[in-house]
Order: structure tokens, then C-alpha cells, then sequence
């Protein structure tokens, strides 16, 4: 049985919901496993690049686990943003660094990083051609919807064929840094 605080932290309000379901995707599709329940998902609290975004983590763990010097030893977290328009080194560091510094969270969270937006693991999982240049057209085209909406993210999270990620690098490392969440510390 886990017996660790579990956190799976997502830039947006979307990405909470779609996180929740592709997460629930790949347990049906035995792709990651958990002894007990699955990890909770929840909103970054603050905008990866900013500094309080360690003291909003924190804040969030003891609203969710209990206060504990013990509770934050035994915390796991995996962090997933957007590379948007910065190179994959540049977006992790922009997160990264402040849980490093961090005393209570250093080695605490692993960060991945999805190439170019959340969207395209949508649009691989939905159909895996021209997905990584501008996966919100391929969507739109691939669904016949007038336009991309973000709420499309988590709407549409449902209908993804979990297996078409598979092979892709940033998918693969966070299908990893799941199992790395079930891990005791």
C-alpha cells in the first residue's frame, strides 16, 4: 500500500481533468500500475516561472495531507508543462529550479515536459499524423470542429487510444515518473 502524499501538478484548469482521465486510460490500459488509488491531479498553484510557486506546493500538500514535517519527507510530485516556444532544457529549468532550492522539496519532483503543448498528446492519442507542429489544427480537422477551444483538452480525453503515445519520448518519461510516484520515497 502507498503510504505517500502523490501529486500529479498540470498548468491549467484543463489539463486537471484531462490528466485525470489519461491517467485512468492508462491504468485500464495497464500501461502504469497503482497499489491503491491513483495520484491526485491537481492545478499548478502559481506559474512554473514564478518563485512562489514552492511555498503554493507546500501550502497545497498540507491542505491535501496534513501539515507534517513528515508528510512533505514522504511527498512525490510529478510537474507537466508545456514547452511552448522554449527548448525542452529551458522549460524544465524554468520549473525546476525552484523546487531545488527548495530544502523541503529538493529531489522531490520530476518534471516533464510535453513538446509542444498538452495538445499534441491529444491529437496523437486521438490520430497520430501532423501532430507535433500544430496539433490544435490536426484536431480540428481530424474531429471536424469549426475551432480548437481549450476546453476541447479535457472534453476530448475520453476518446484517446493511450497506446498511440506510446514511443513517444516525452509521453515515455511520464509514464515513468508515474511509476516513480509509486515508489516509496
Amino acid at each position: 500500500m502507498t503510504r505517500h502524499p502523490r501529486l500529479v501538478l498540470v498548468e491549467d484548469t484543463y489539463g486537471v481533468d484531462f490528466h485525470r482521465r489519461l491517467i485512468e486510460k492508462l491504468r485500464q490500459a495497464n500501461l502504469v500500475q497503482f497499489s491503491t488509488s491513483m495520484p491526485r491531479v491537481e492545478r499548478l498553484p502559481a506559474r512554473e516561472c514564478n518563485p512562489k510557486i514552492t511555498r503554493s506546493v507546500k501550502a497545497l500538500i498540507a491542505a491535501s495531507y496534513g501539515a507534517s514535517r513528515k508528510t512533505l519527507e514522504k511527498t512525490k510530485i510529478v510537474v507537466v508543462v508545456d514547452q511552448e516556444n522554449l527548448s525542452p532544457a529551458e522549460a524544465r529549468e524554468r520549473v525546476a529550479i525552484h523546487f531545488e532550492k527548495d530544502s523541503a522539496l529538493k529531489g522531490k519532483a520530476r518534471i516533464v515536459i510535453v513538446a509542444p503543448r498538452h495538445g499534441a498528446w491529444l491529437c496523437i492519442g486521438l490520430d497520430p499524423r501532423h501532430c507535433r507542429k500544430n496539433p490544435e489544427d490536426a484536431i480540428v480537422r481530424a474531429r471536424s470542429l469549426k475551432a480548437y477551444e481549450k476546453h476541447h483538452l479535457a472534453r476530448l480525453a475520453d476518446q484517446i487510444d493511450p497506446t498511440r503515445l506510446r514511443g513517444q519520448p516525452d509521453f515515455n518519461e511520464y509514464l515513468e515518473a508515474l511509476q516513480w510516484l509509486e515508489k516509496d520515497p
